[in-house]
């Protein structure tokens, strides 16, 4: 019995031993790894990343073999490095072997156990750009309506932050311009024709490029569009006889030059105006019509032949184009035959 014991013994002793020396064996091995790059915290508008035709890279790491075990499960390994101030363009930038270190050590505790011996390559090419602030106007071109009061911007103009190689793009020497003209006729749409109307503008920043802001983002415009007008004949519009208070008690009738009794006198007429309202009076929302006031003359001398003509109502912002035909007719007391001349 105390021999099996012993033997248990001896075979855990044994296992803790070999474990333990396994642990402690070091290990180097290269690793491959990507980088991130971060601009510093002491110069906010830099921005920075790695290029895009960058190598592959690898690091170069020595430890324990546990440890080392364990980095290799997390490749390919991300390290995340501080990039030093740079001007904007093209750089090339040292990778500190500390700096990675400090990378590993961000992952995992453990990893800082680690020794970096060095990256391949240990060169790492990088874009640096850095946000400008630029003052523009708000311009609009190529409009394709008329205005009665043309569009008024407010603010007119405005800030854009940007990248200092995109404002290189567009052109160091010539000032920003930001045209809404499109996008503001595209909101006003059919909207009111000859009447003031206000409209919030968004200025789109995307075409200043990655990180760029705009400050207002919104601008309002002001402008009166000219009314669409059309010309068009309407054709059977009444002619009405009026008299006054005071000859409400006359009874007489209209009888054309032969005799006939004239029940509805109707004539055509040519207007012009918004298409709207000429869309309007043709189906019958509003109406036109014309008047021949009957005066005490007319009302004196019954059996006259009379060539009168009417004033024509027409419904606010109509104008005719042309004055209208006279009416021939004859007053004739209401109790006279139609033969009456």
């Amino acid at each position: 019995m105390e021999q099996v014991k012993l033997l248990s013994m001896t075979v855990v002793l044994t296992l803790l031993v070999w474990v333990s020396a396994d642990s402690l064996v070091n290990e180097s091995v290269s690793l491959p790894a990507t980088f991130e790059l971060v601009p510093p915290g002491t110069d906010p508008t830099m921005r920075v990343a790695v290029a895009d035709d960058a190598p592959s890279f690898e690091i170069q790491v020595s430890g324990p073999r546990k440890v080392i075990d364990a980095l290799r499960a997390e490749t390919p390994l991300h390290i995340r490095l501080t990039a030093p101030e740079q001007p904007t363009g093209l750089a090339t930038l040292v990778v500190d072997r500390m700096a990675v270190r400090e990378a590993l050590s961000a992952i995992s505790s453990e990893f800082g156990k680690l020794s970096v011996a060095g990256t391949t390559p240990d060169r790492l090419p990088a874009v640096v750009d850095h946000l400008v602030t630029k003052e523009a106007a708000v311009v609009m071109r190529n409009l394709t309506r008329a205005y009665e009061v043309q569009p008024q911007i407010s603010p007119s103009r405005v800030s854009v932050t940007l990248r200092e190689s995109k404002l290189k793009e567009l052109g160091s020497g010539e000032s920003l311009q930001i045209d809404i003209g499109a996008e503001f006729e595209r909101l006003l749409g059919e909207r009111a024709d000859g009447v003031a109307v206000t409209t919030a503008v968004s200025l789109d920043s995307g075409r200043f490029g990655p990180d760029a802001s705009i400050t207002p983002s919104t601008v309002e415009v002001t402008a009166t569009a000219q009314a669409q007008r059309t010309t068009a004949r309407i054709s059977t519009v009444p002619i009405l006889l009026a008299v006054s208070f005071a000859n409400l008690e006359r009874a007489v009738r209209p009888v054309s030059r032969d005799g006939t009794p004239m029940a509805l006198v109707t004539q055509s007429i040519t207007v012009t105006g918004r298409t709207e309202q000429i869309r309007r009076l043709q189906q019958g929302e509003t109406r036109a019509y014309g008047i021949i006031q009957l005066k005490q003359g007319d009302l004196d001398r019954l059996g006259e032949l009379k060539l009168v003509t009417p004033e024509i109502r027409l419904p606010e912002g109509l104008t005719l184009d042309e004055p209208p035909a006279p009416i021939e007719f004859k007053l004739l007391p209401a109790e006279s035959d139609a033969s009456d001349k």
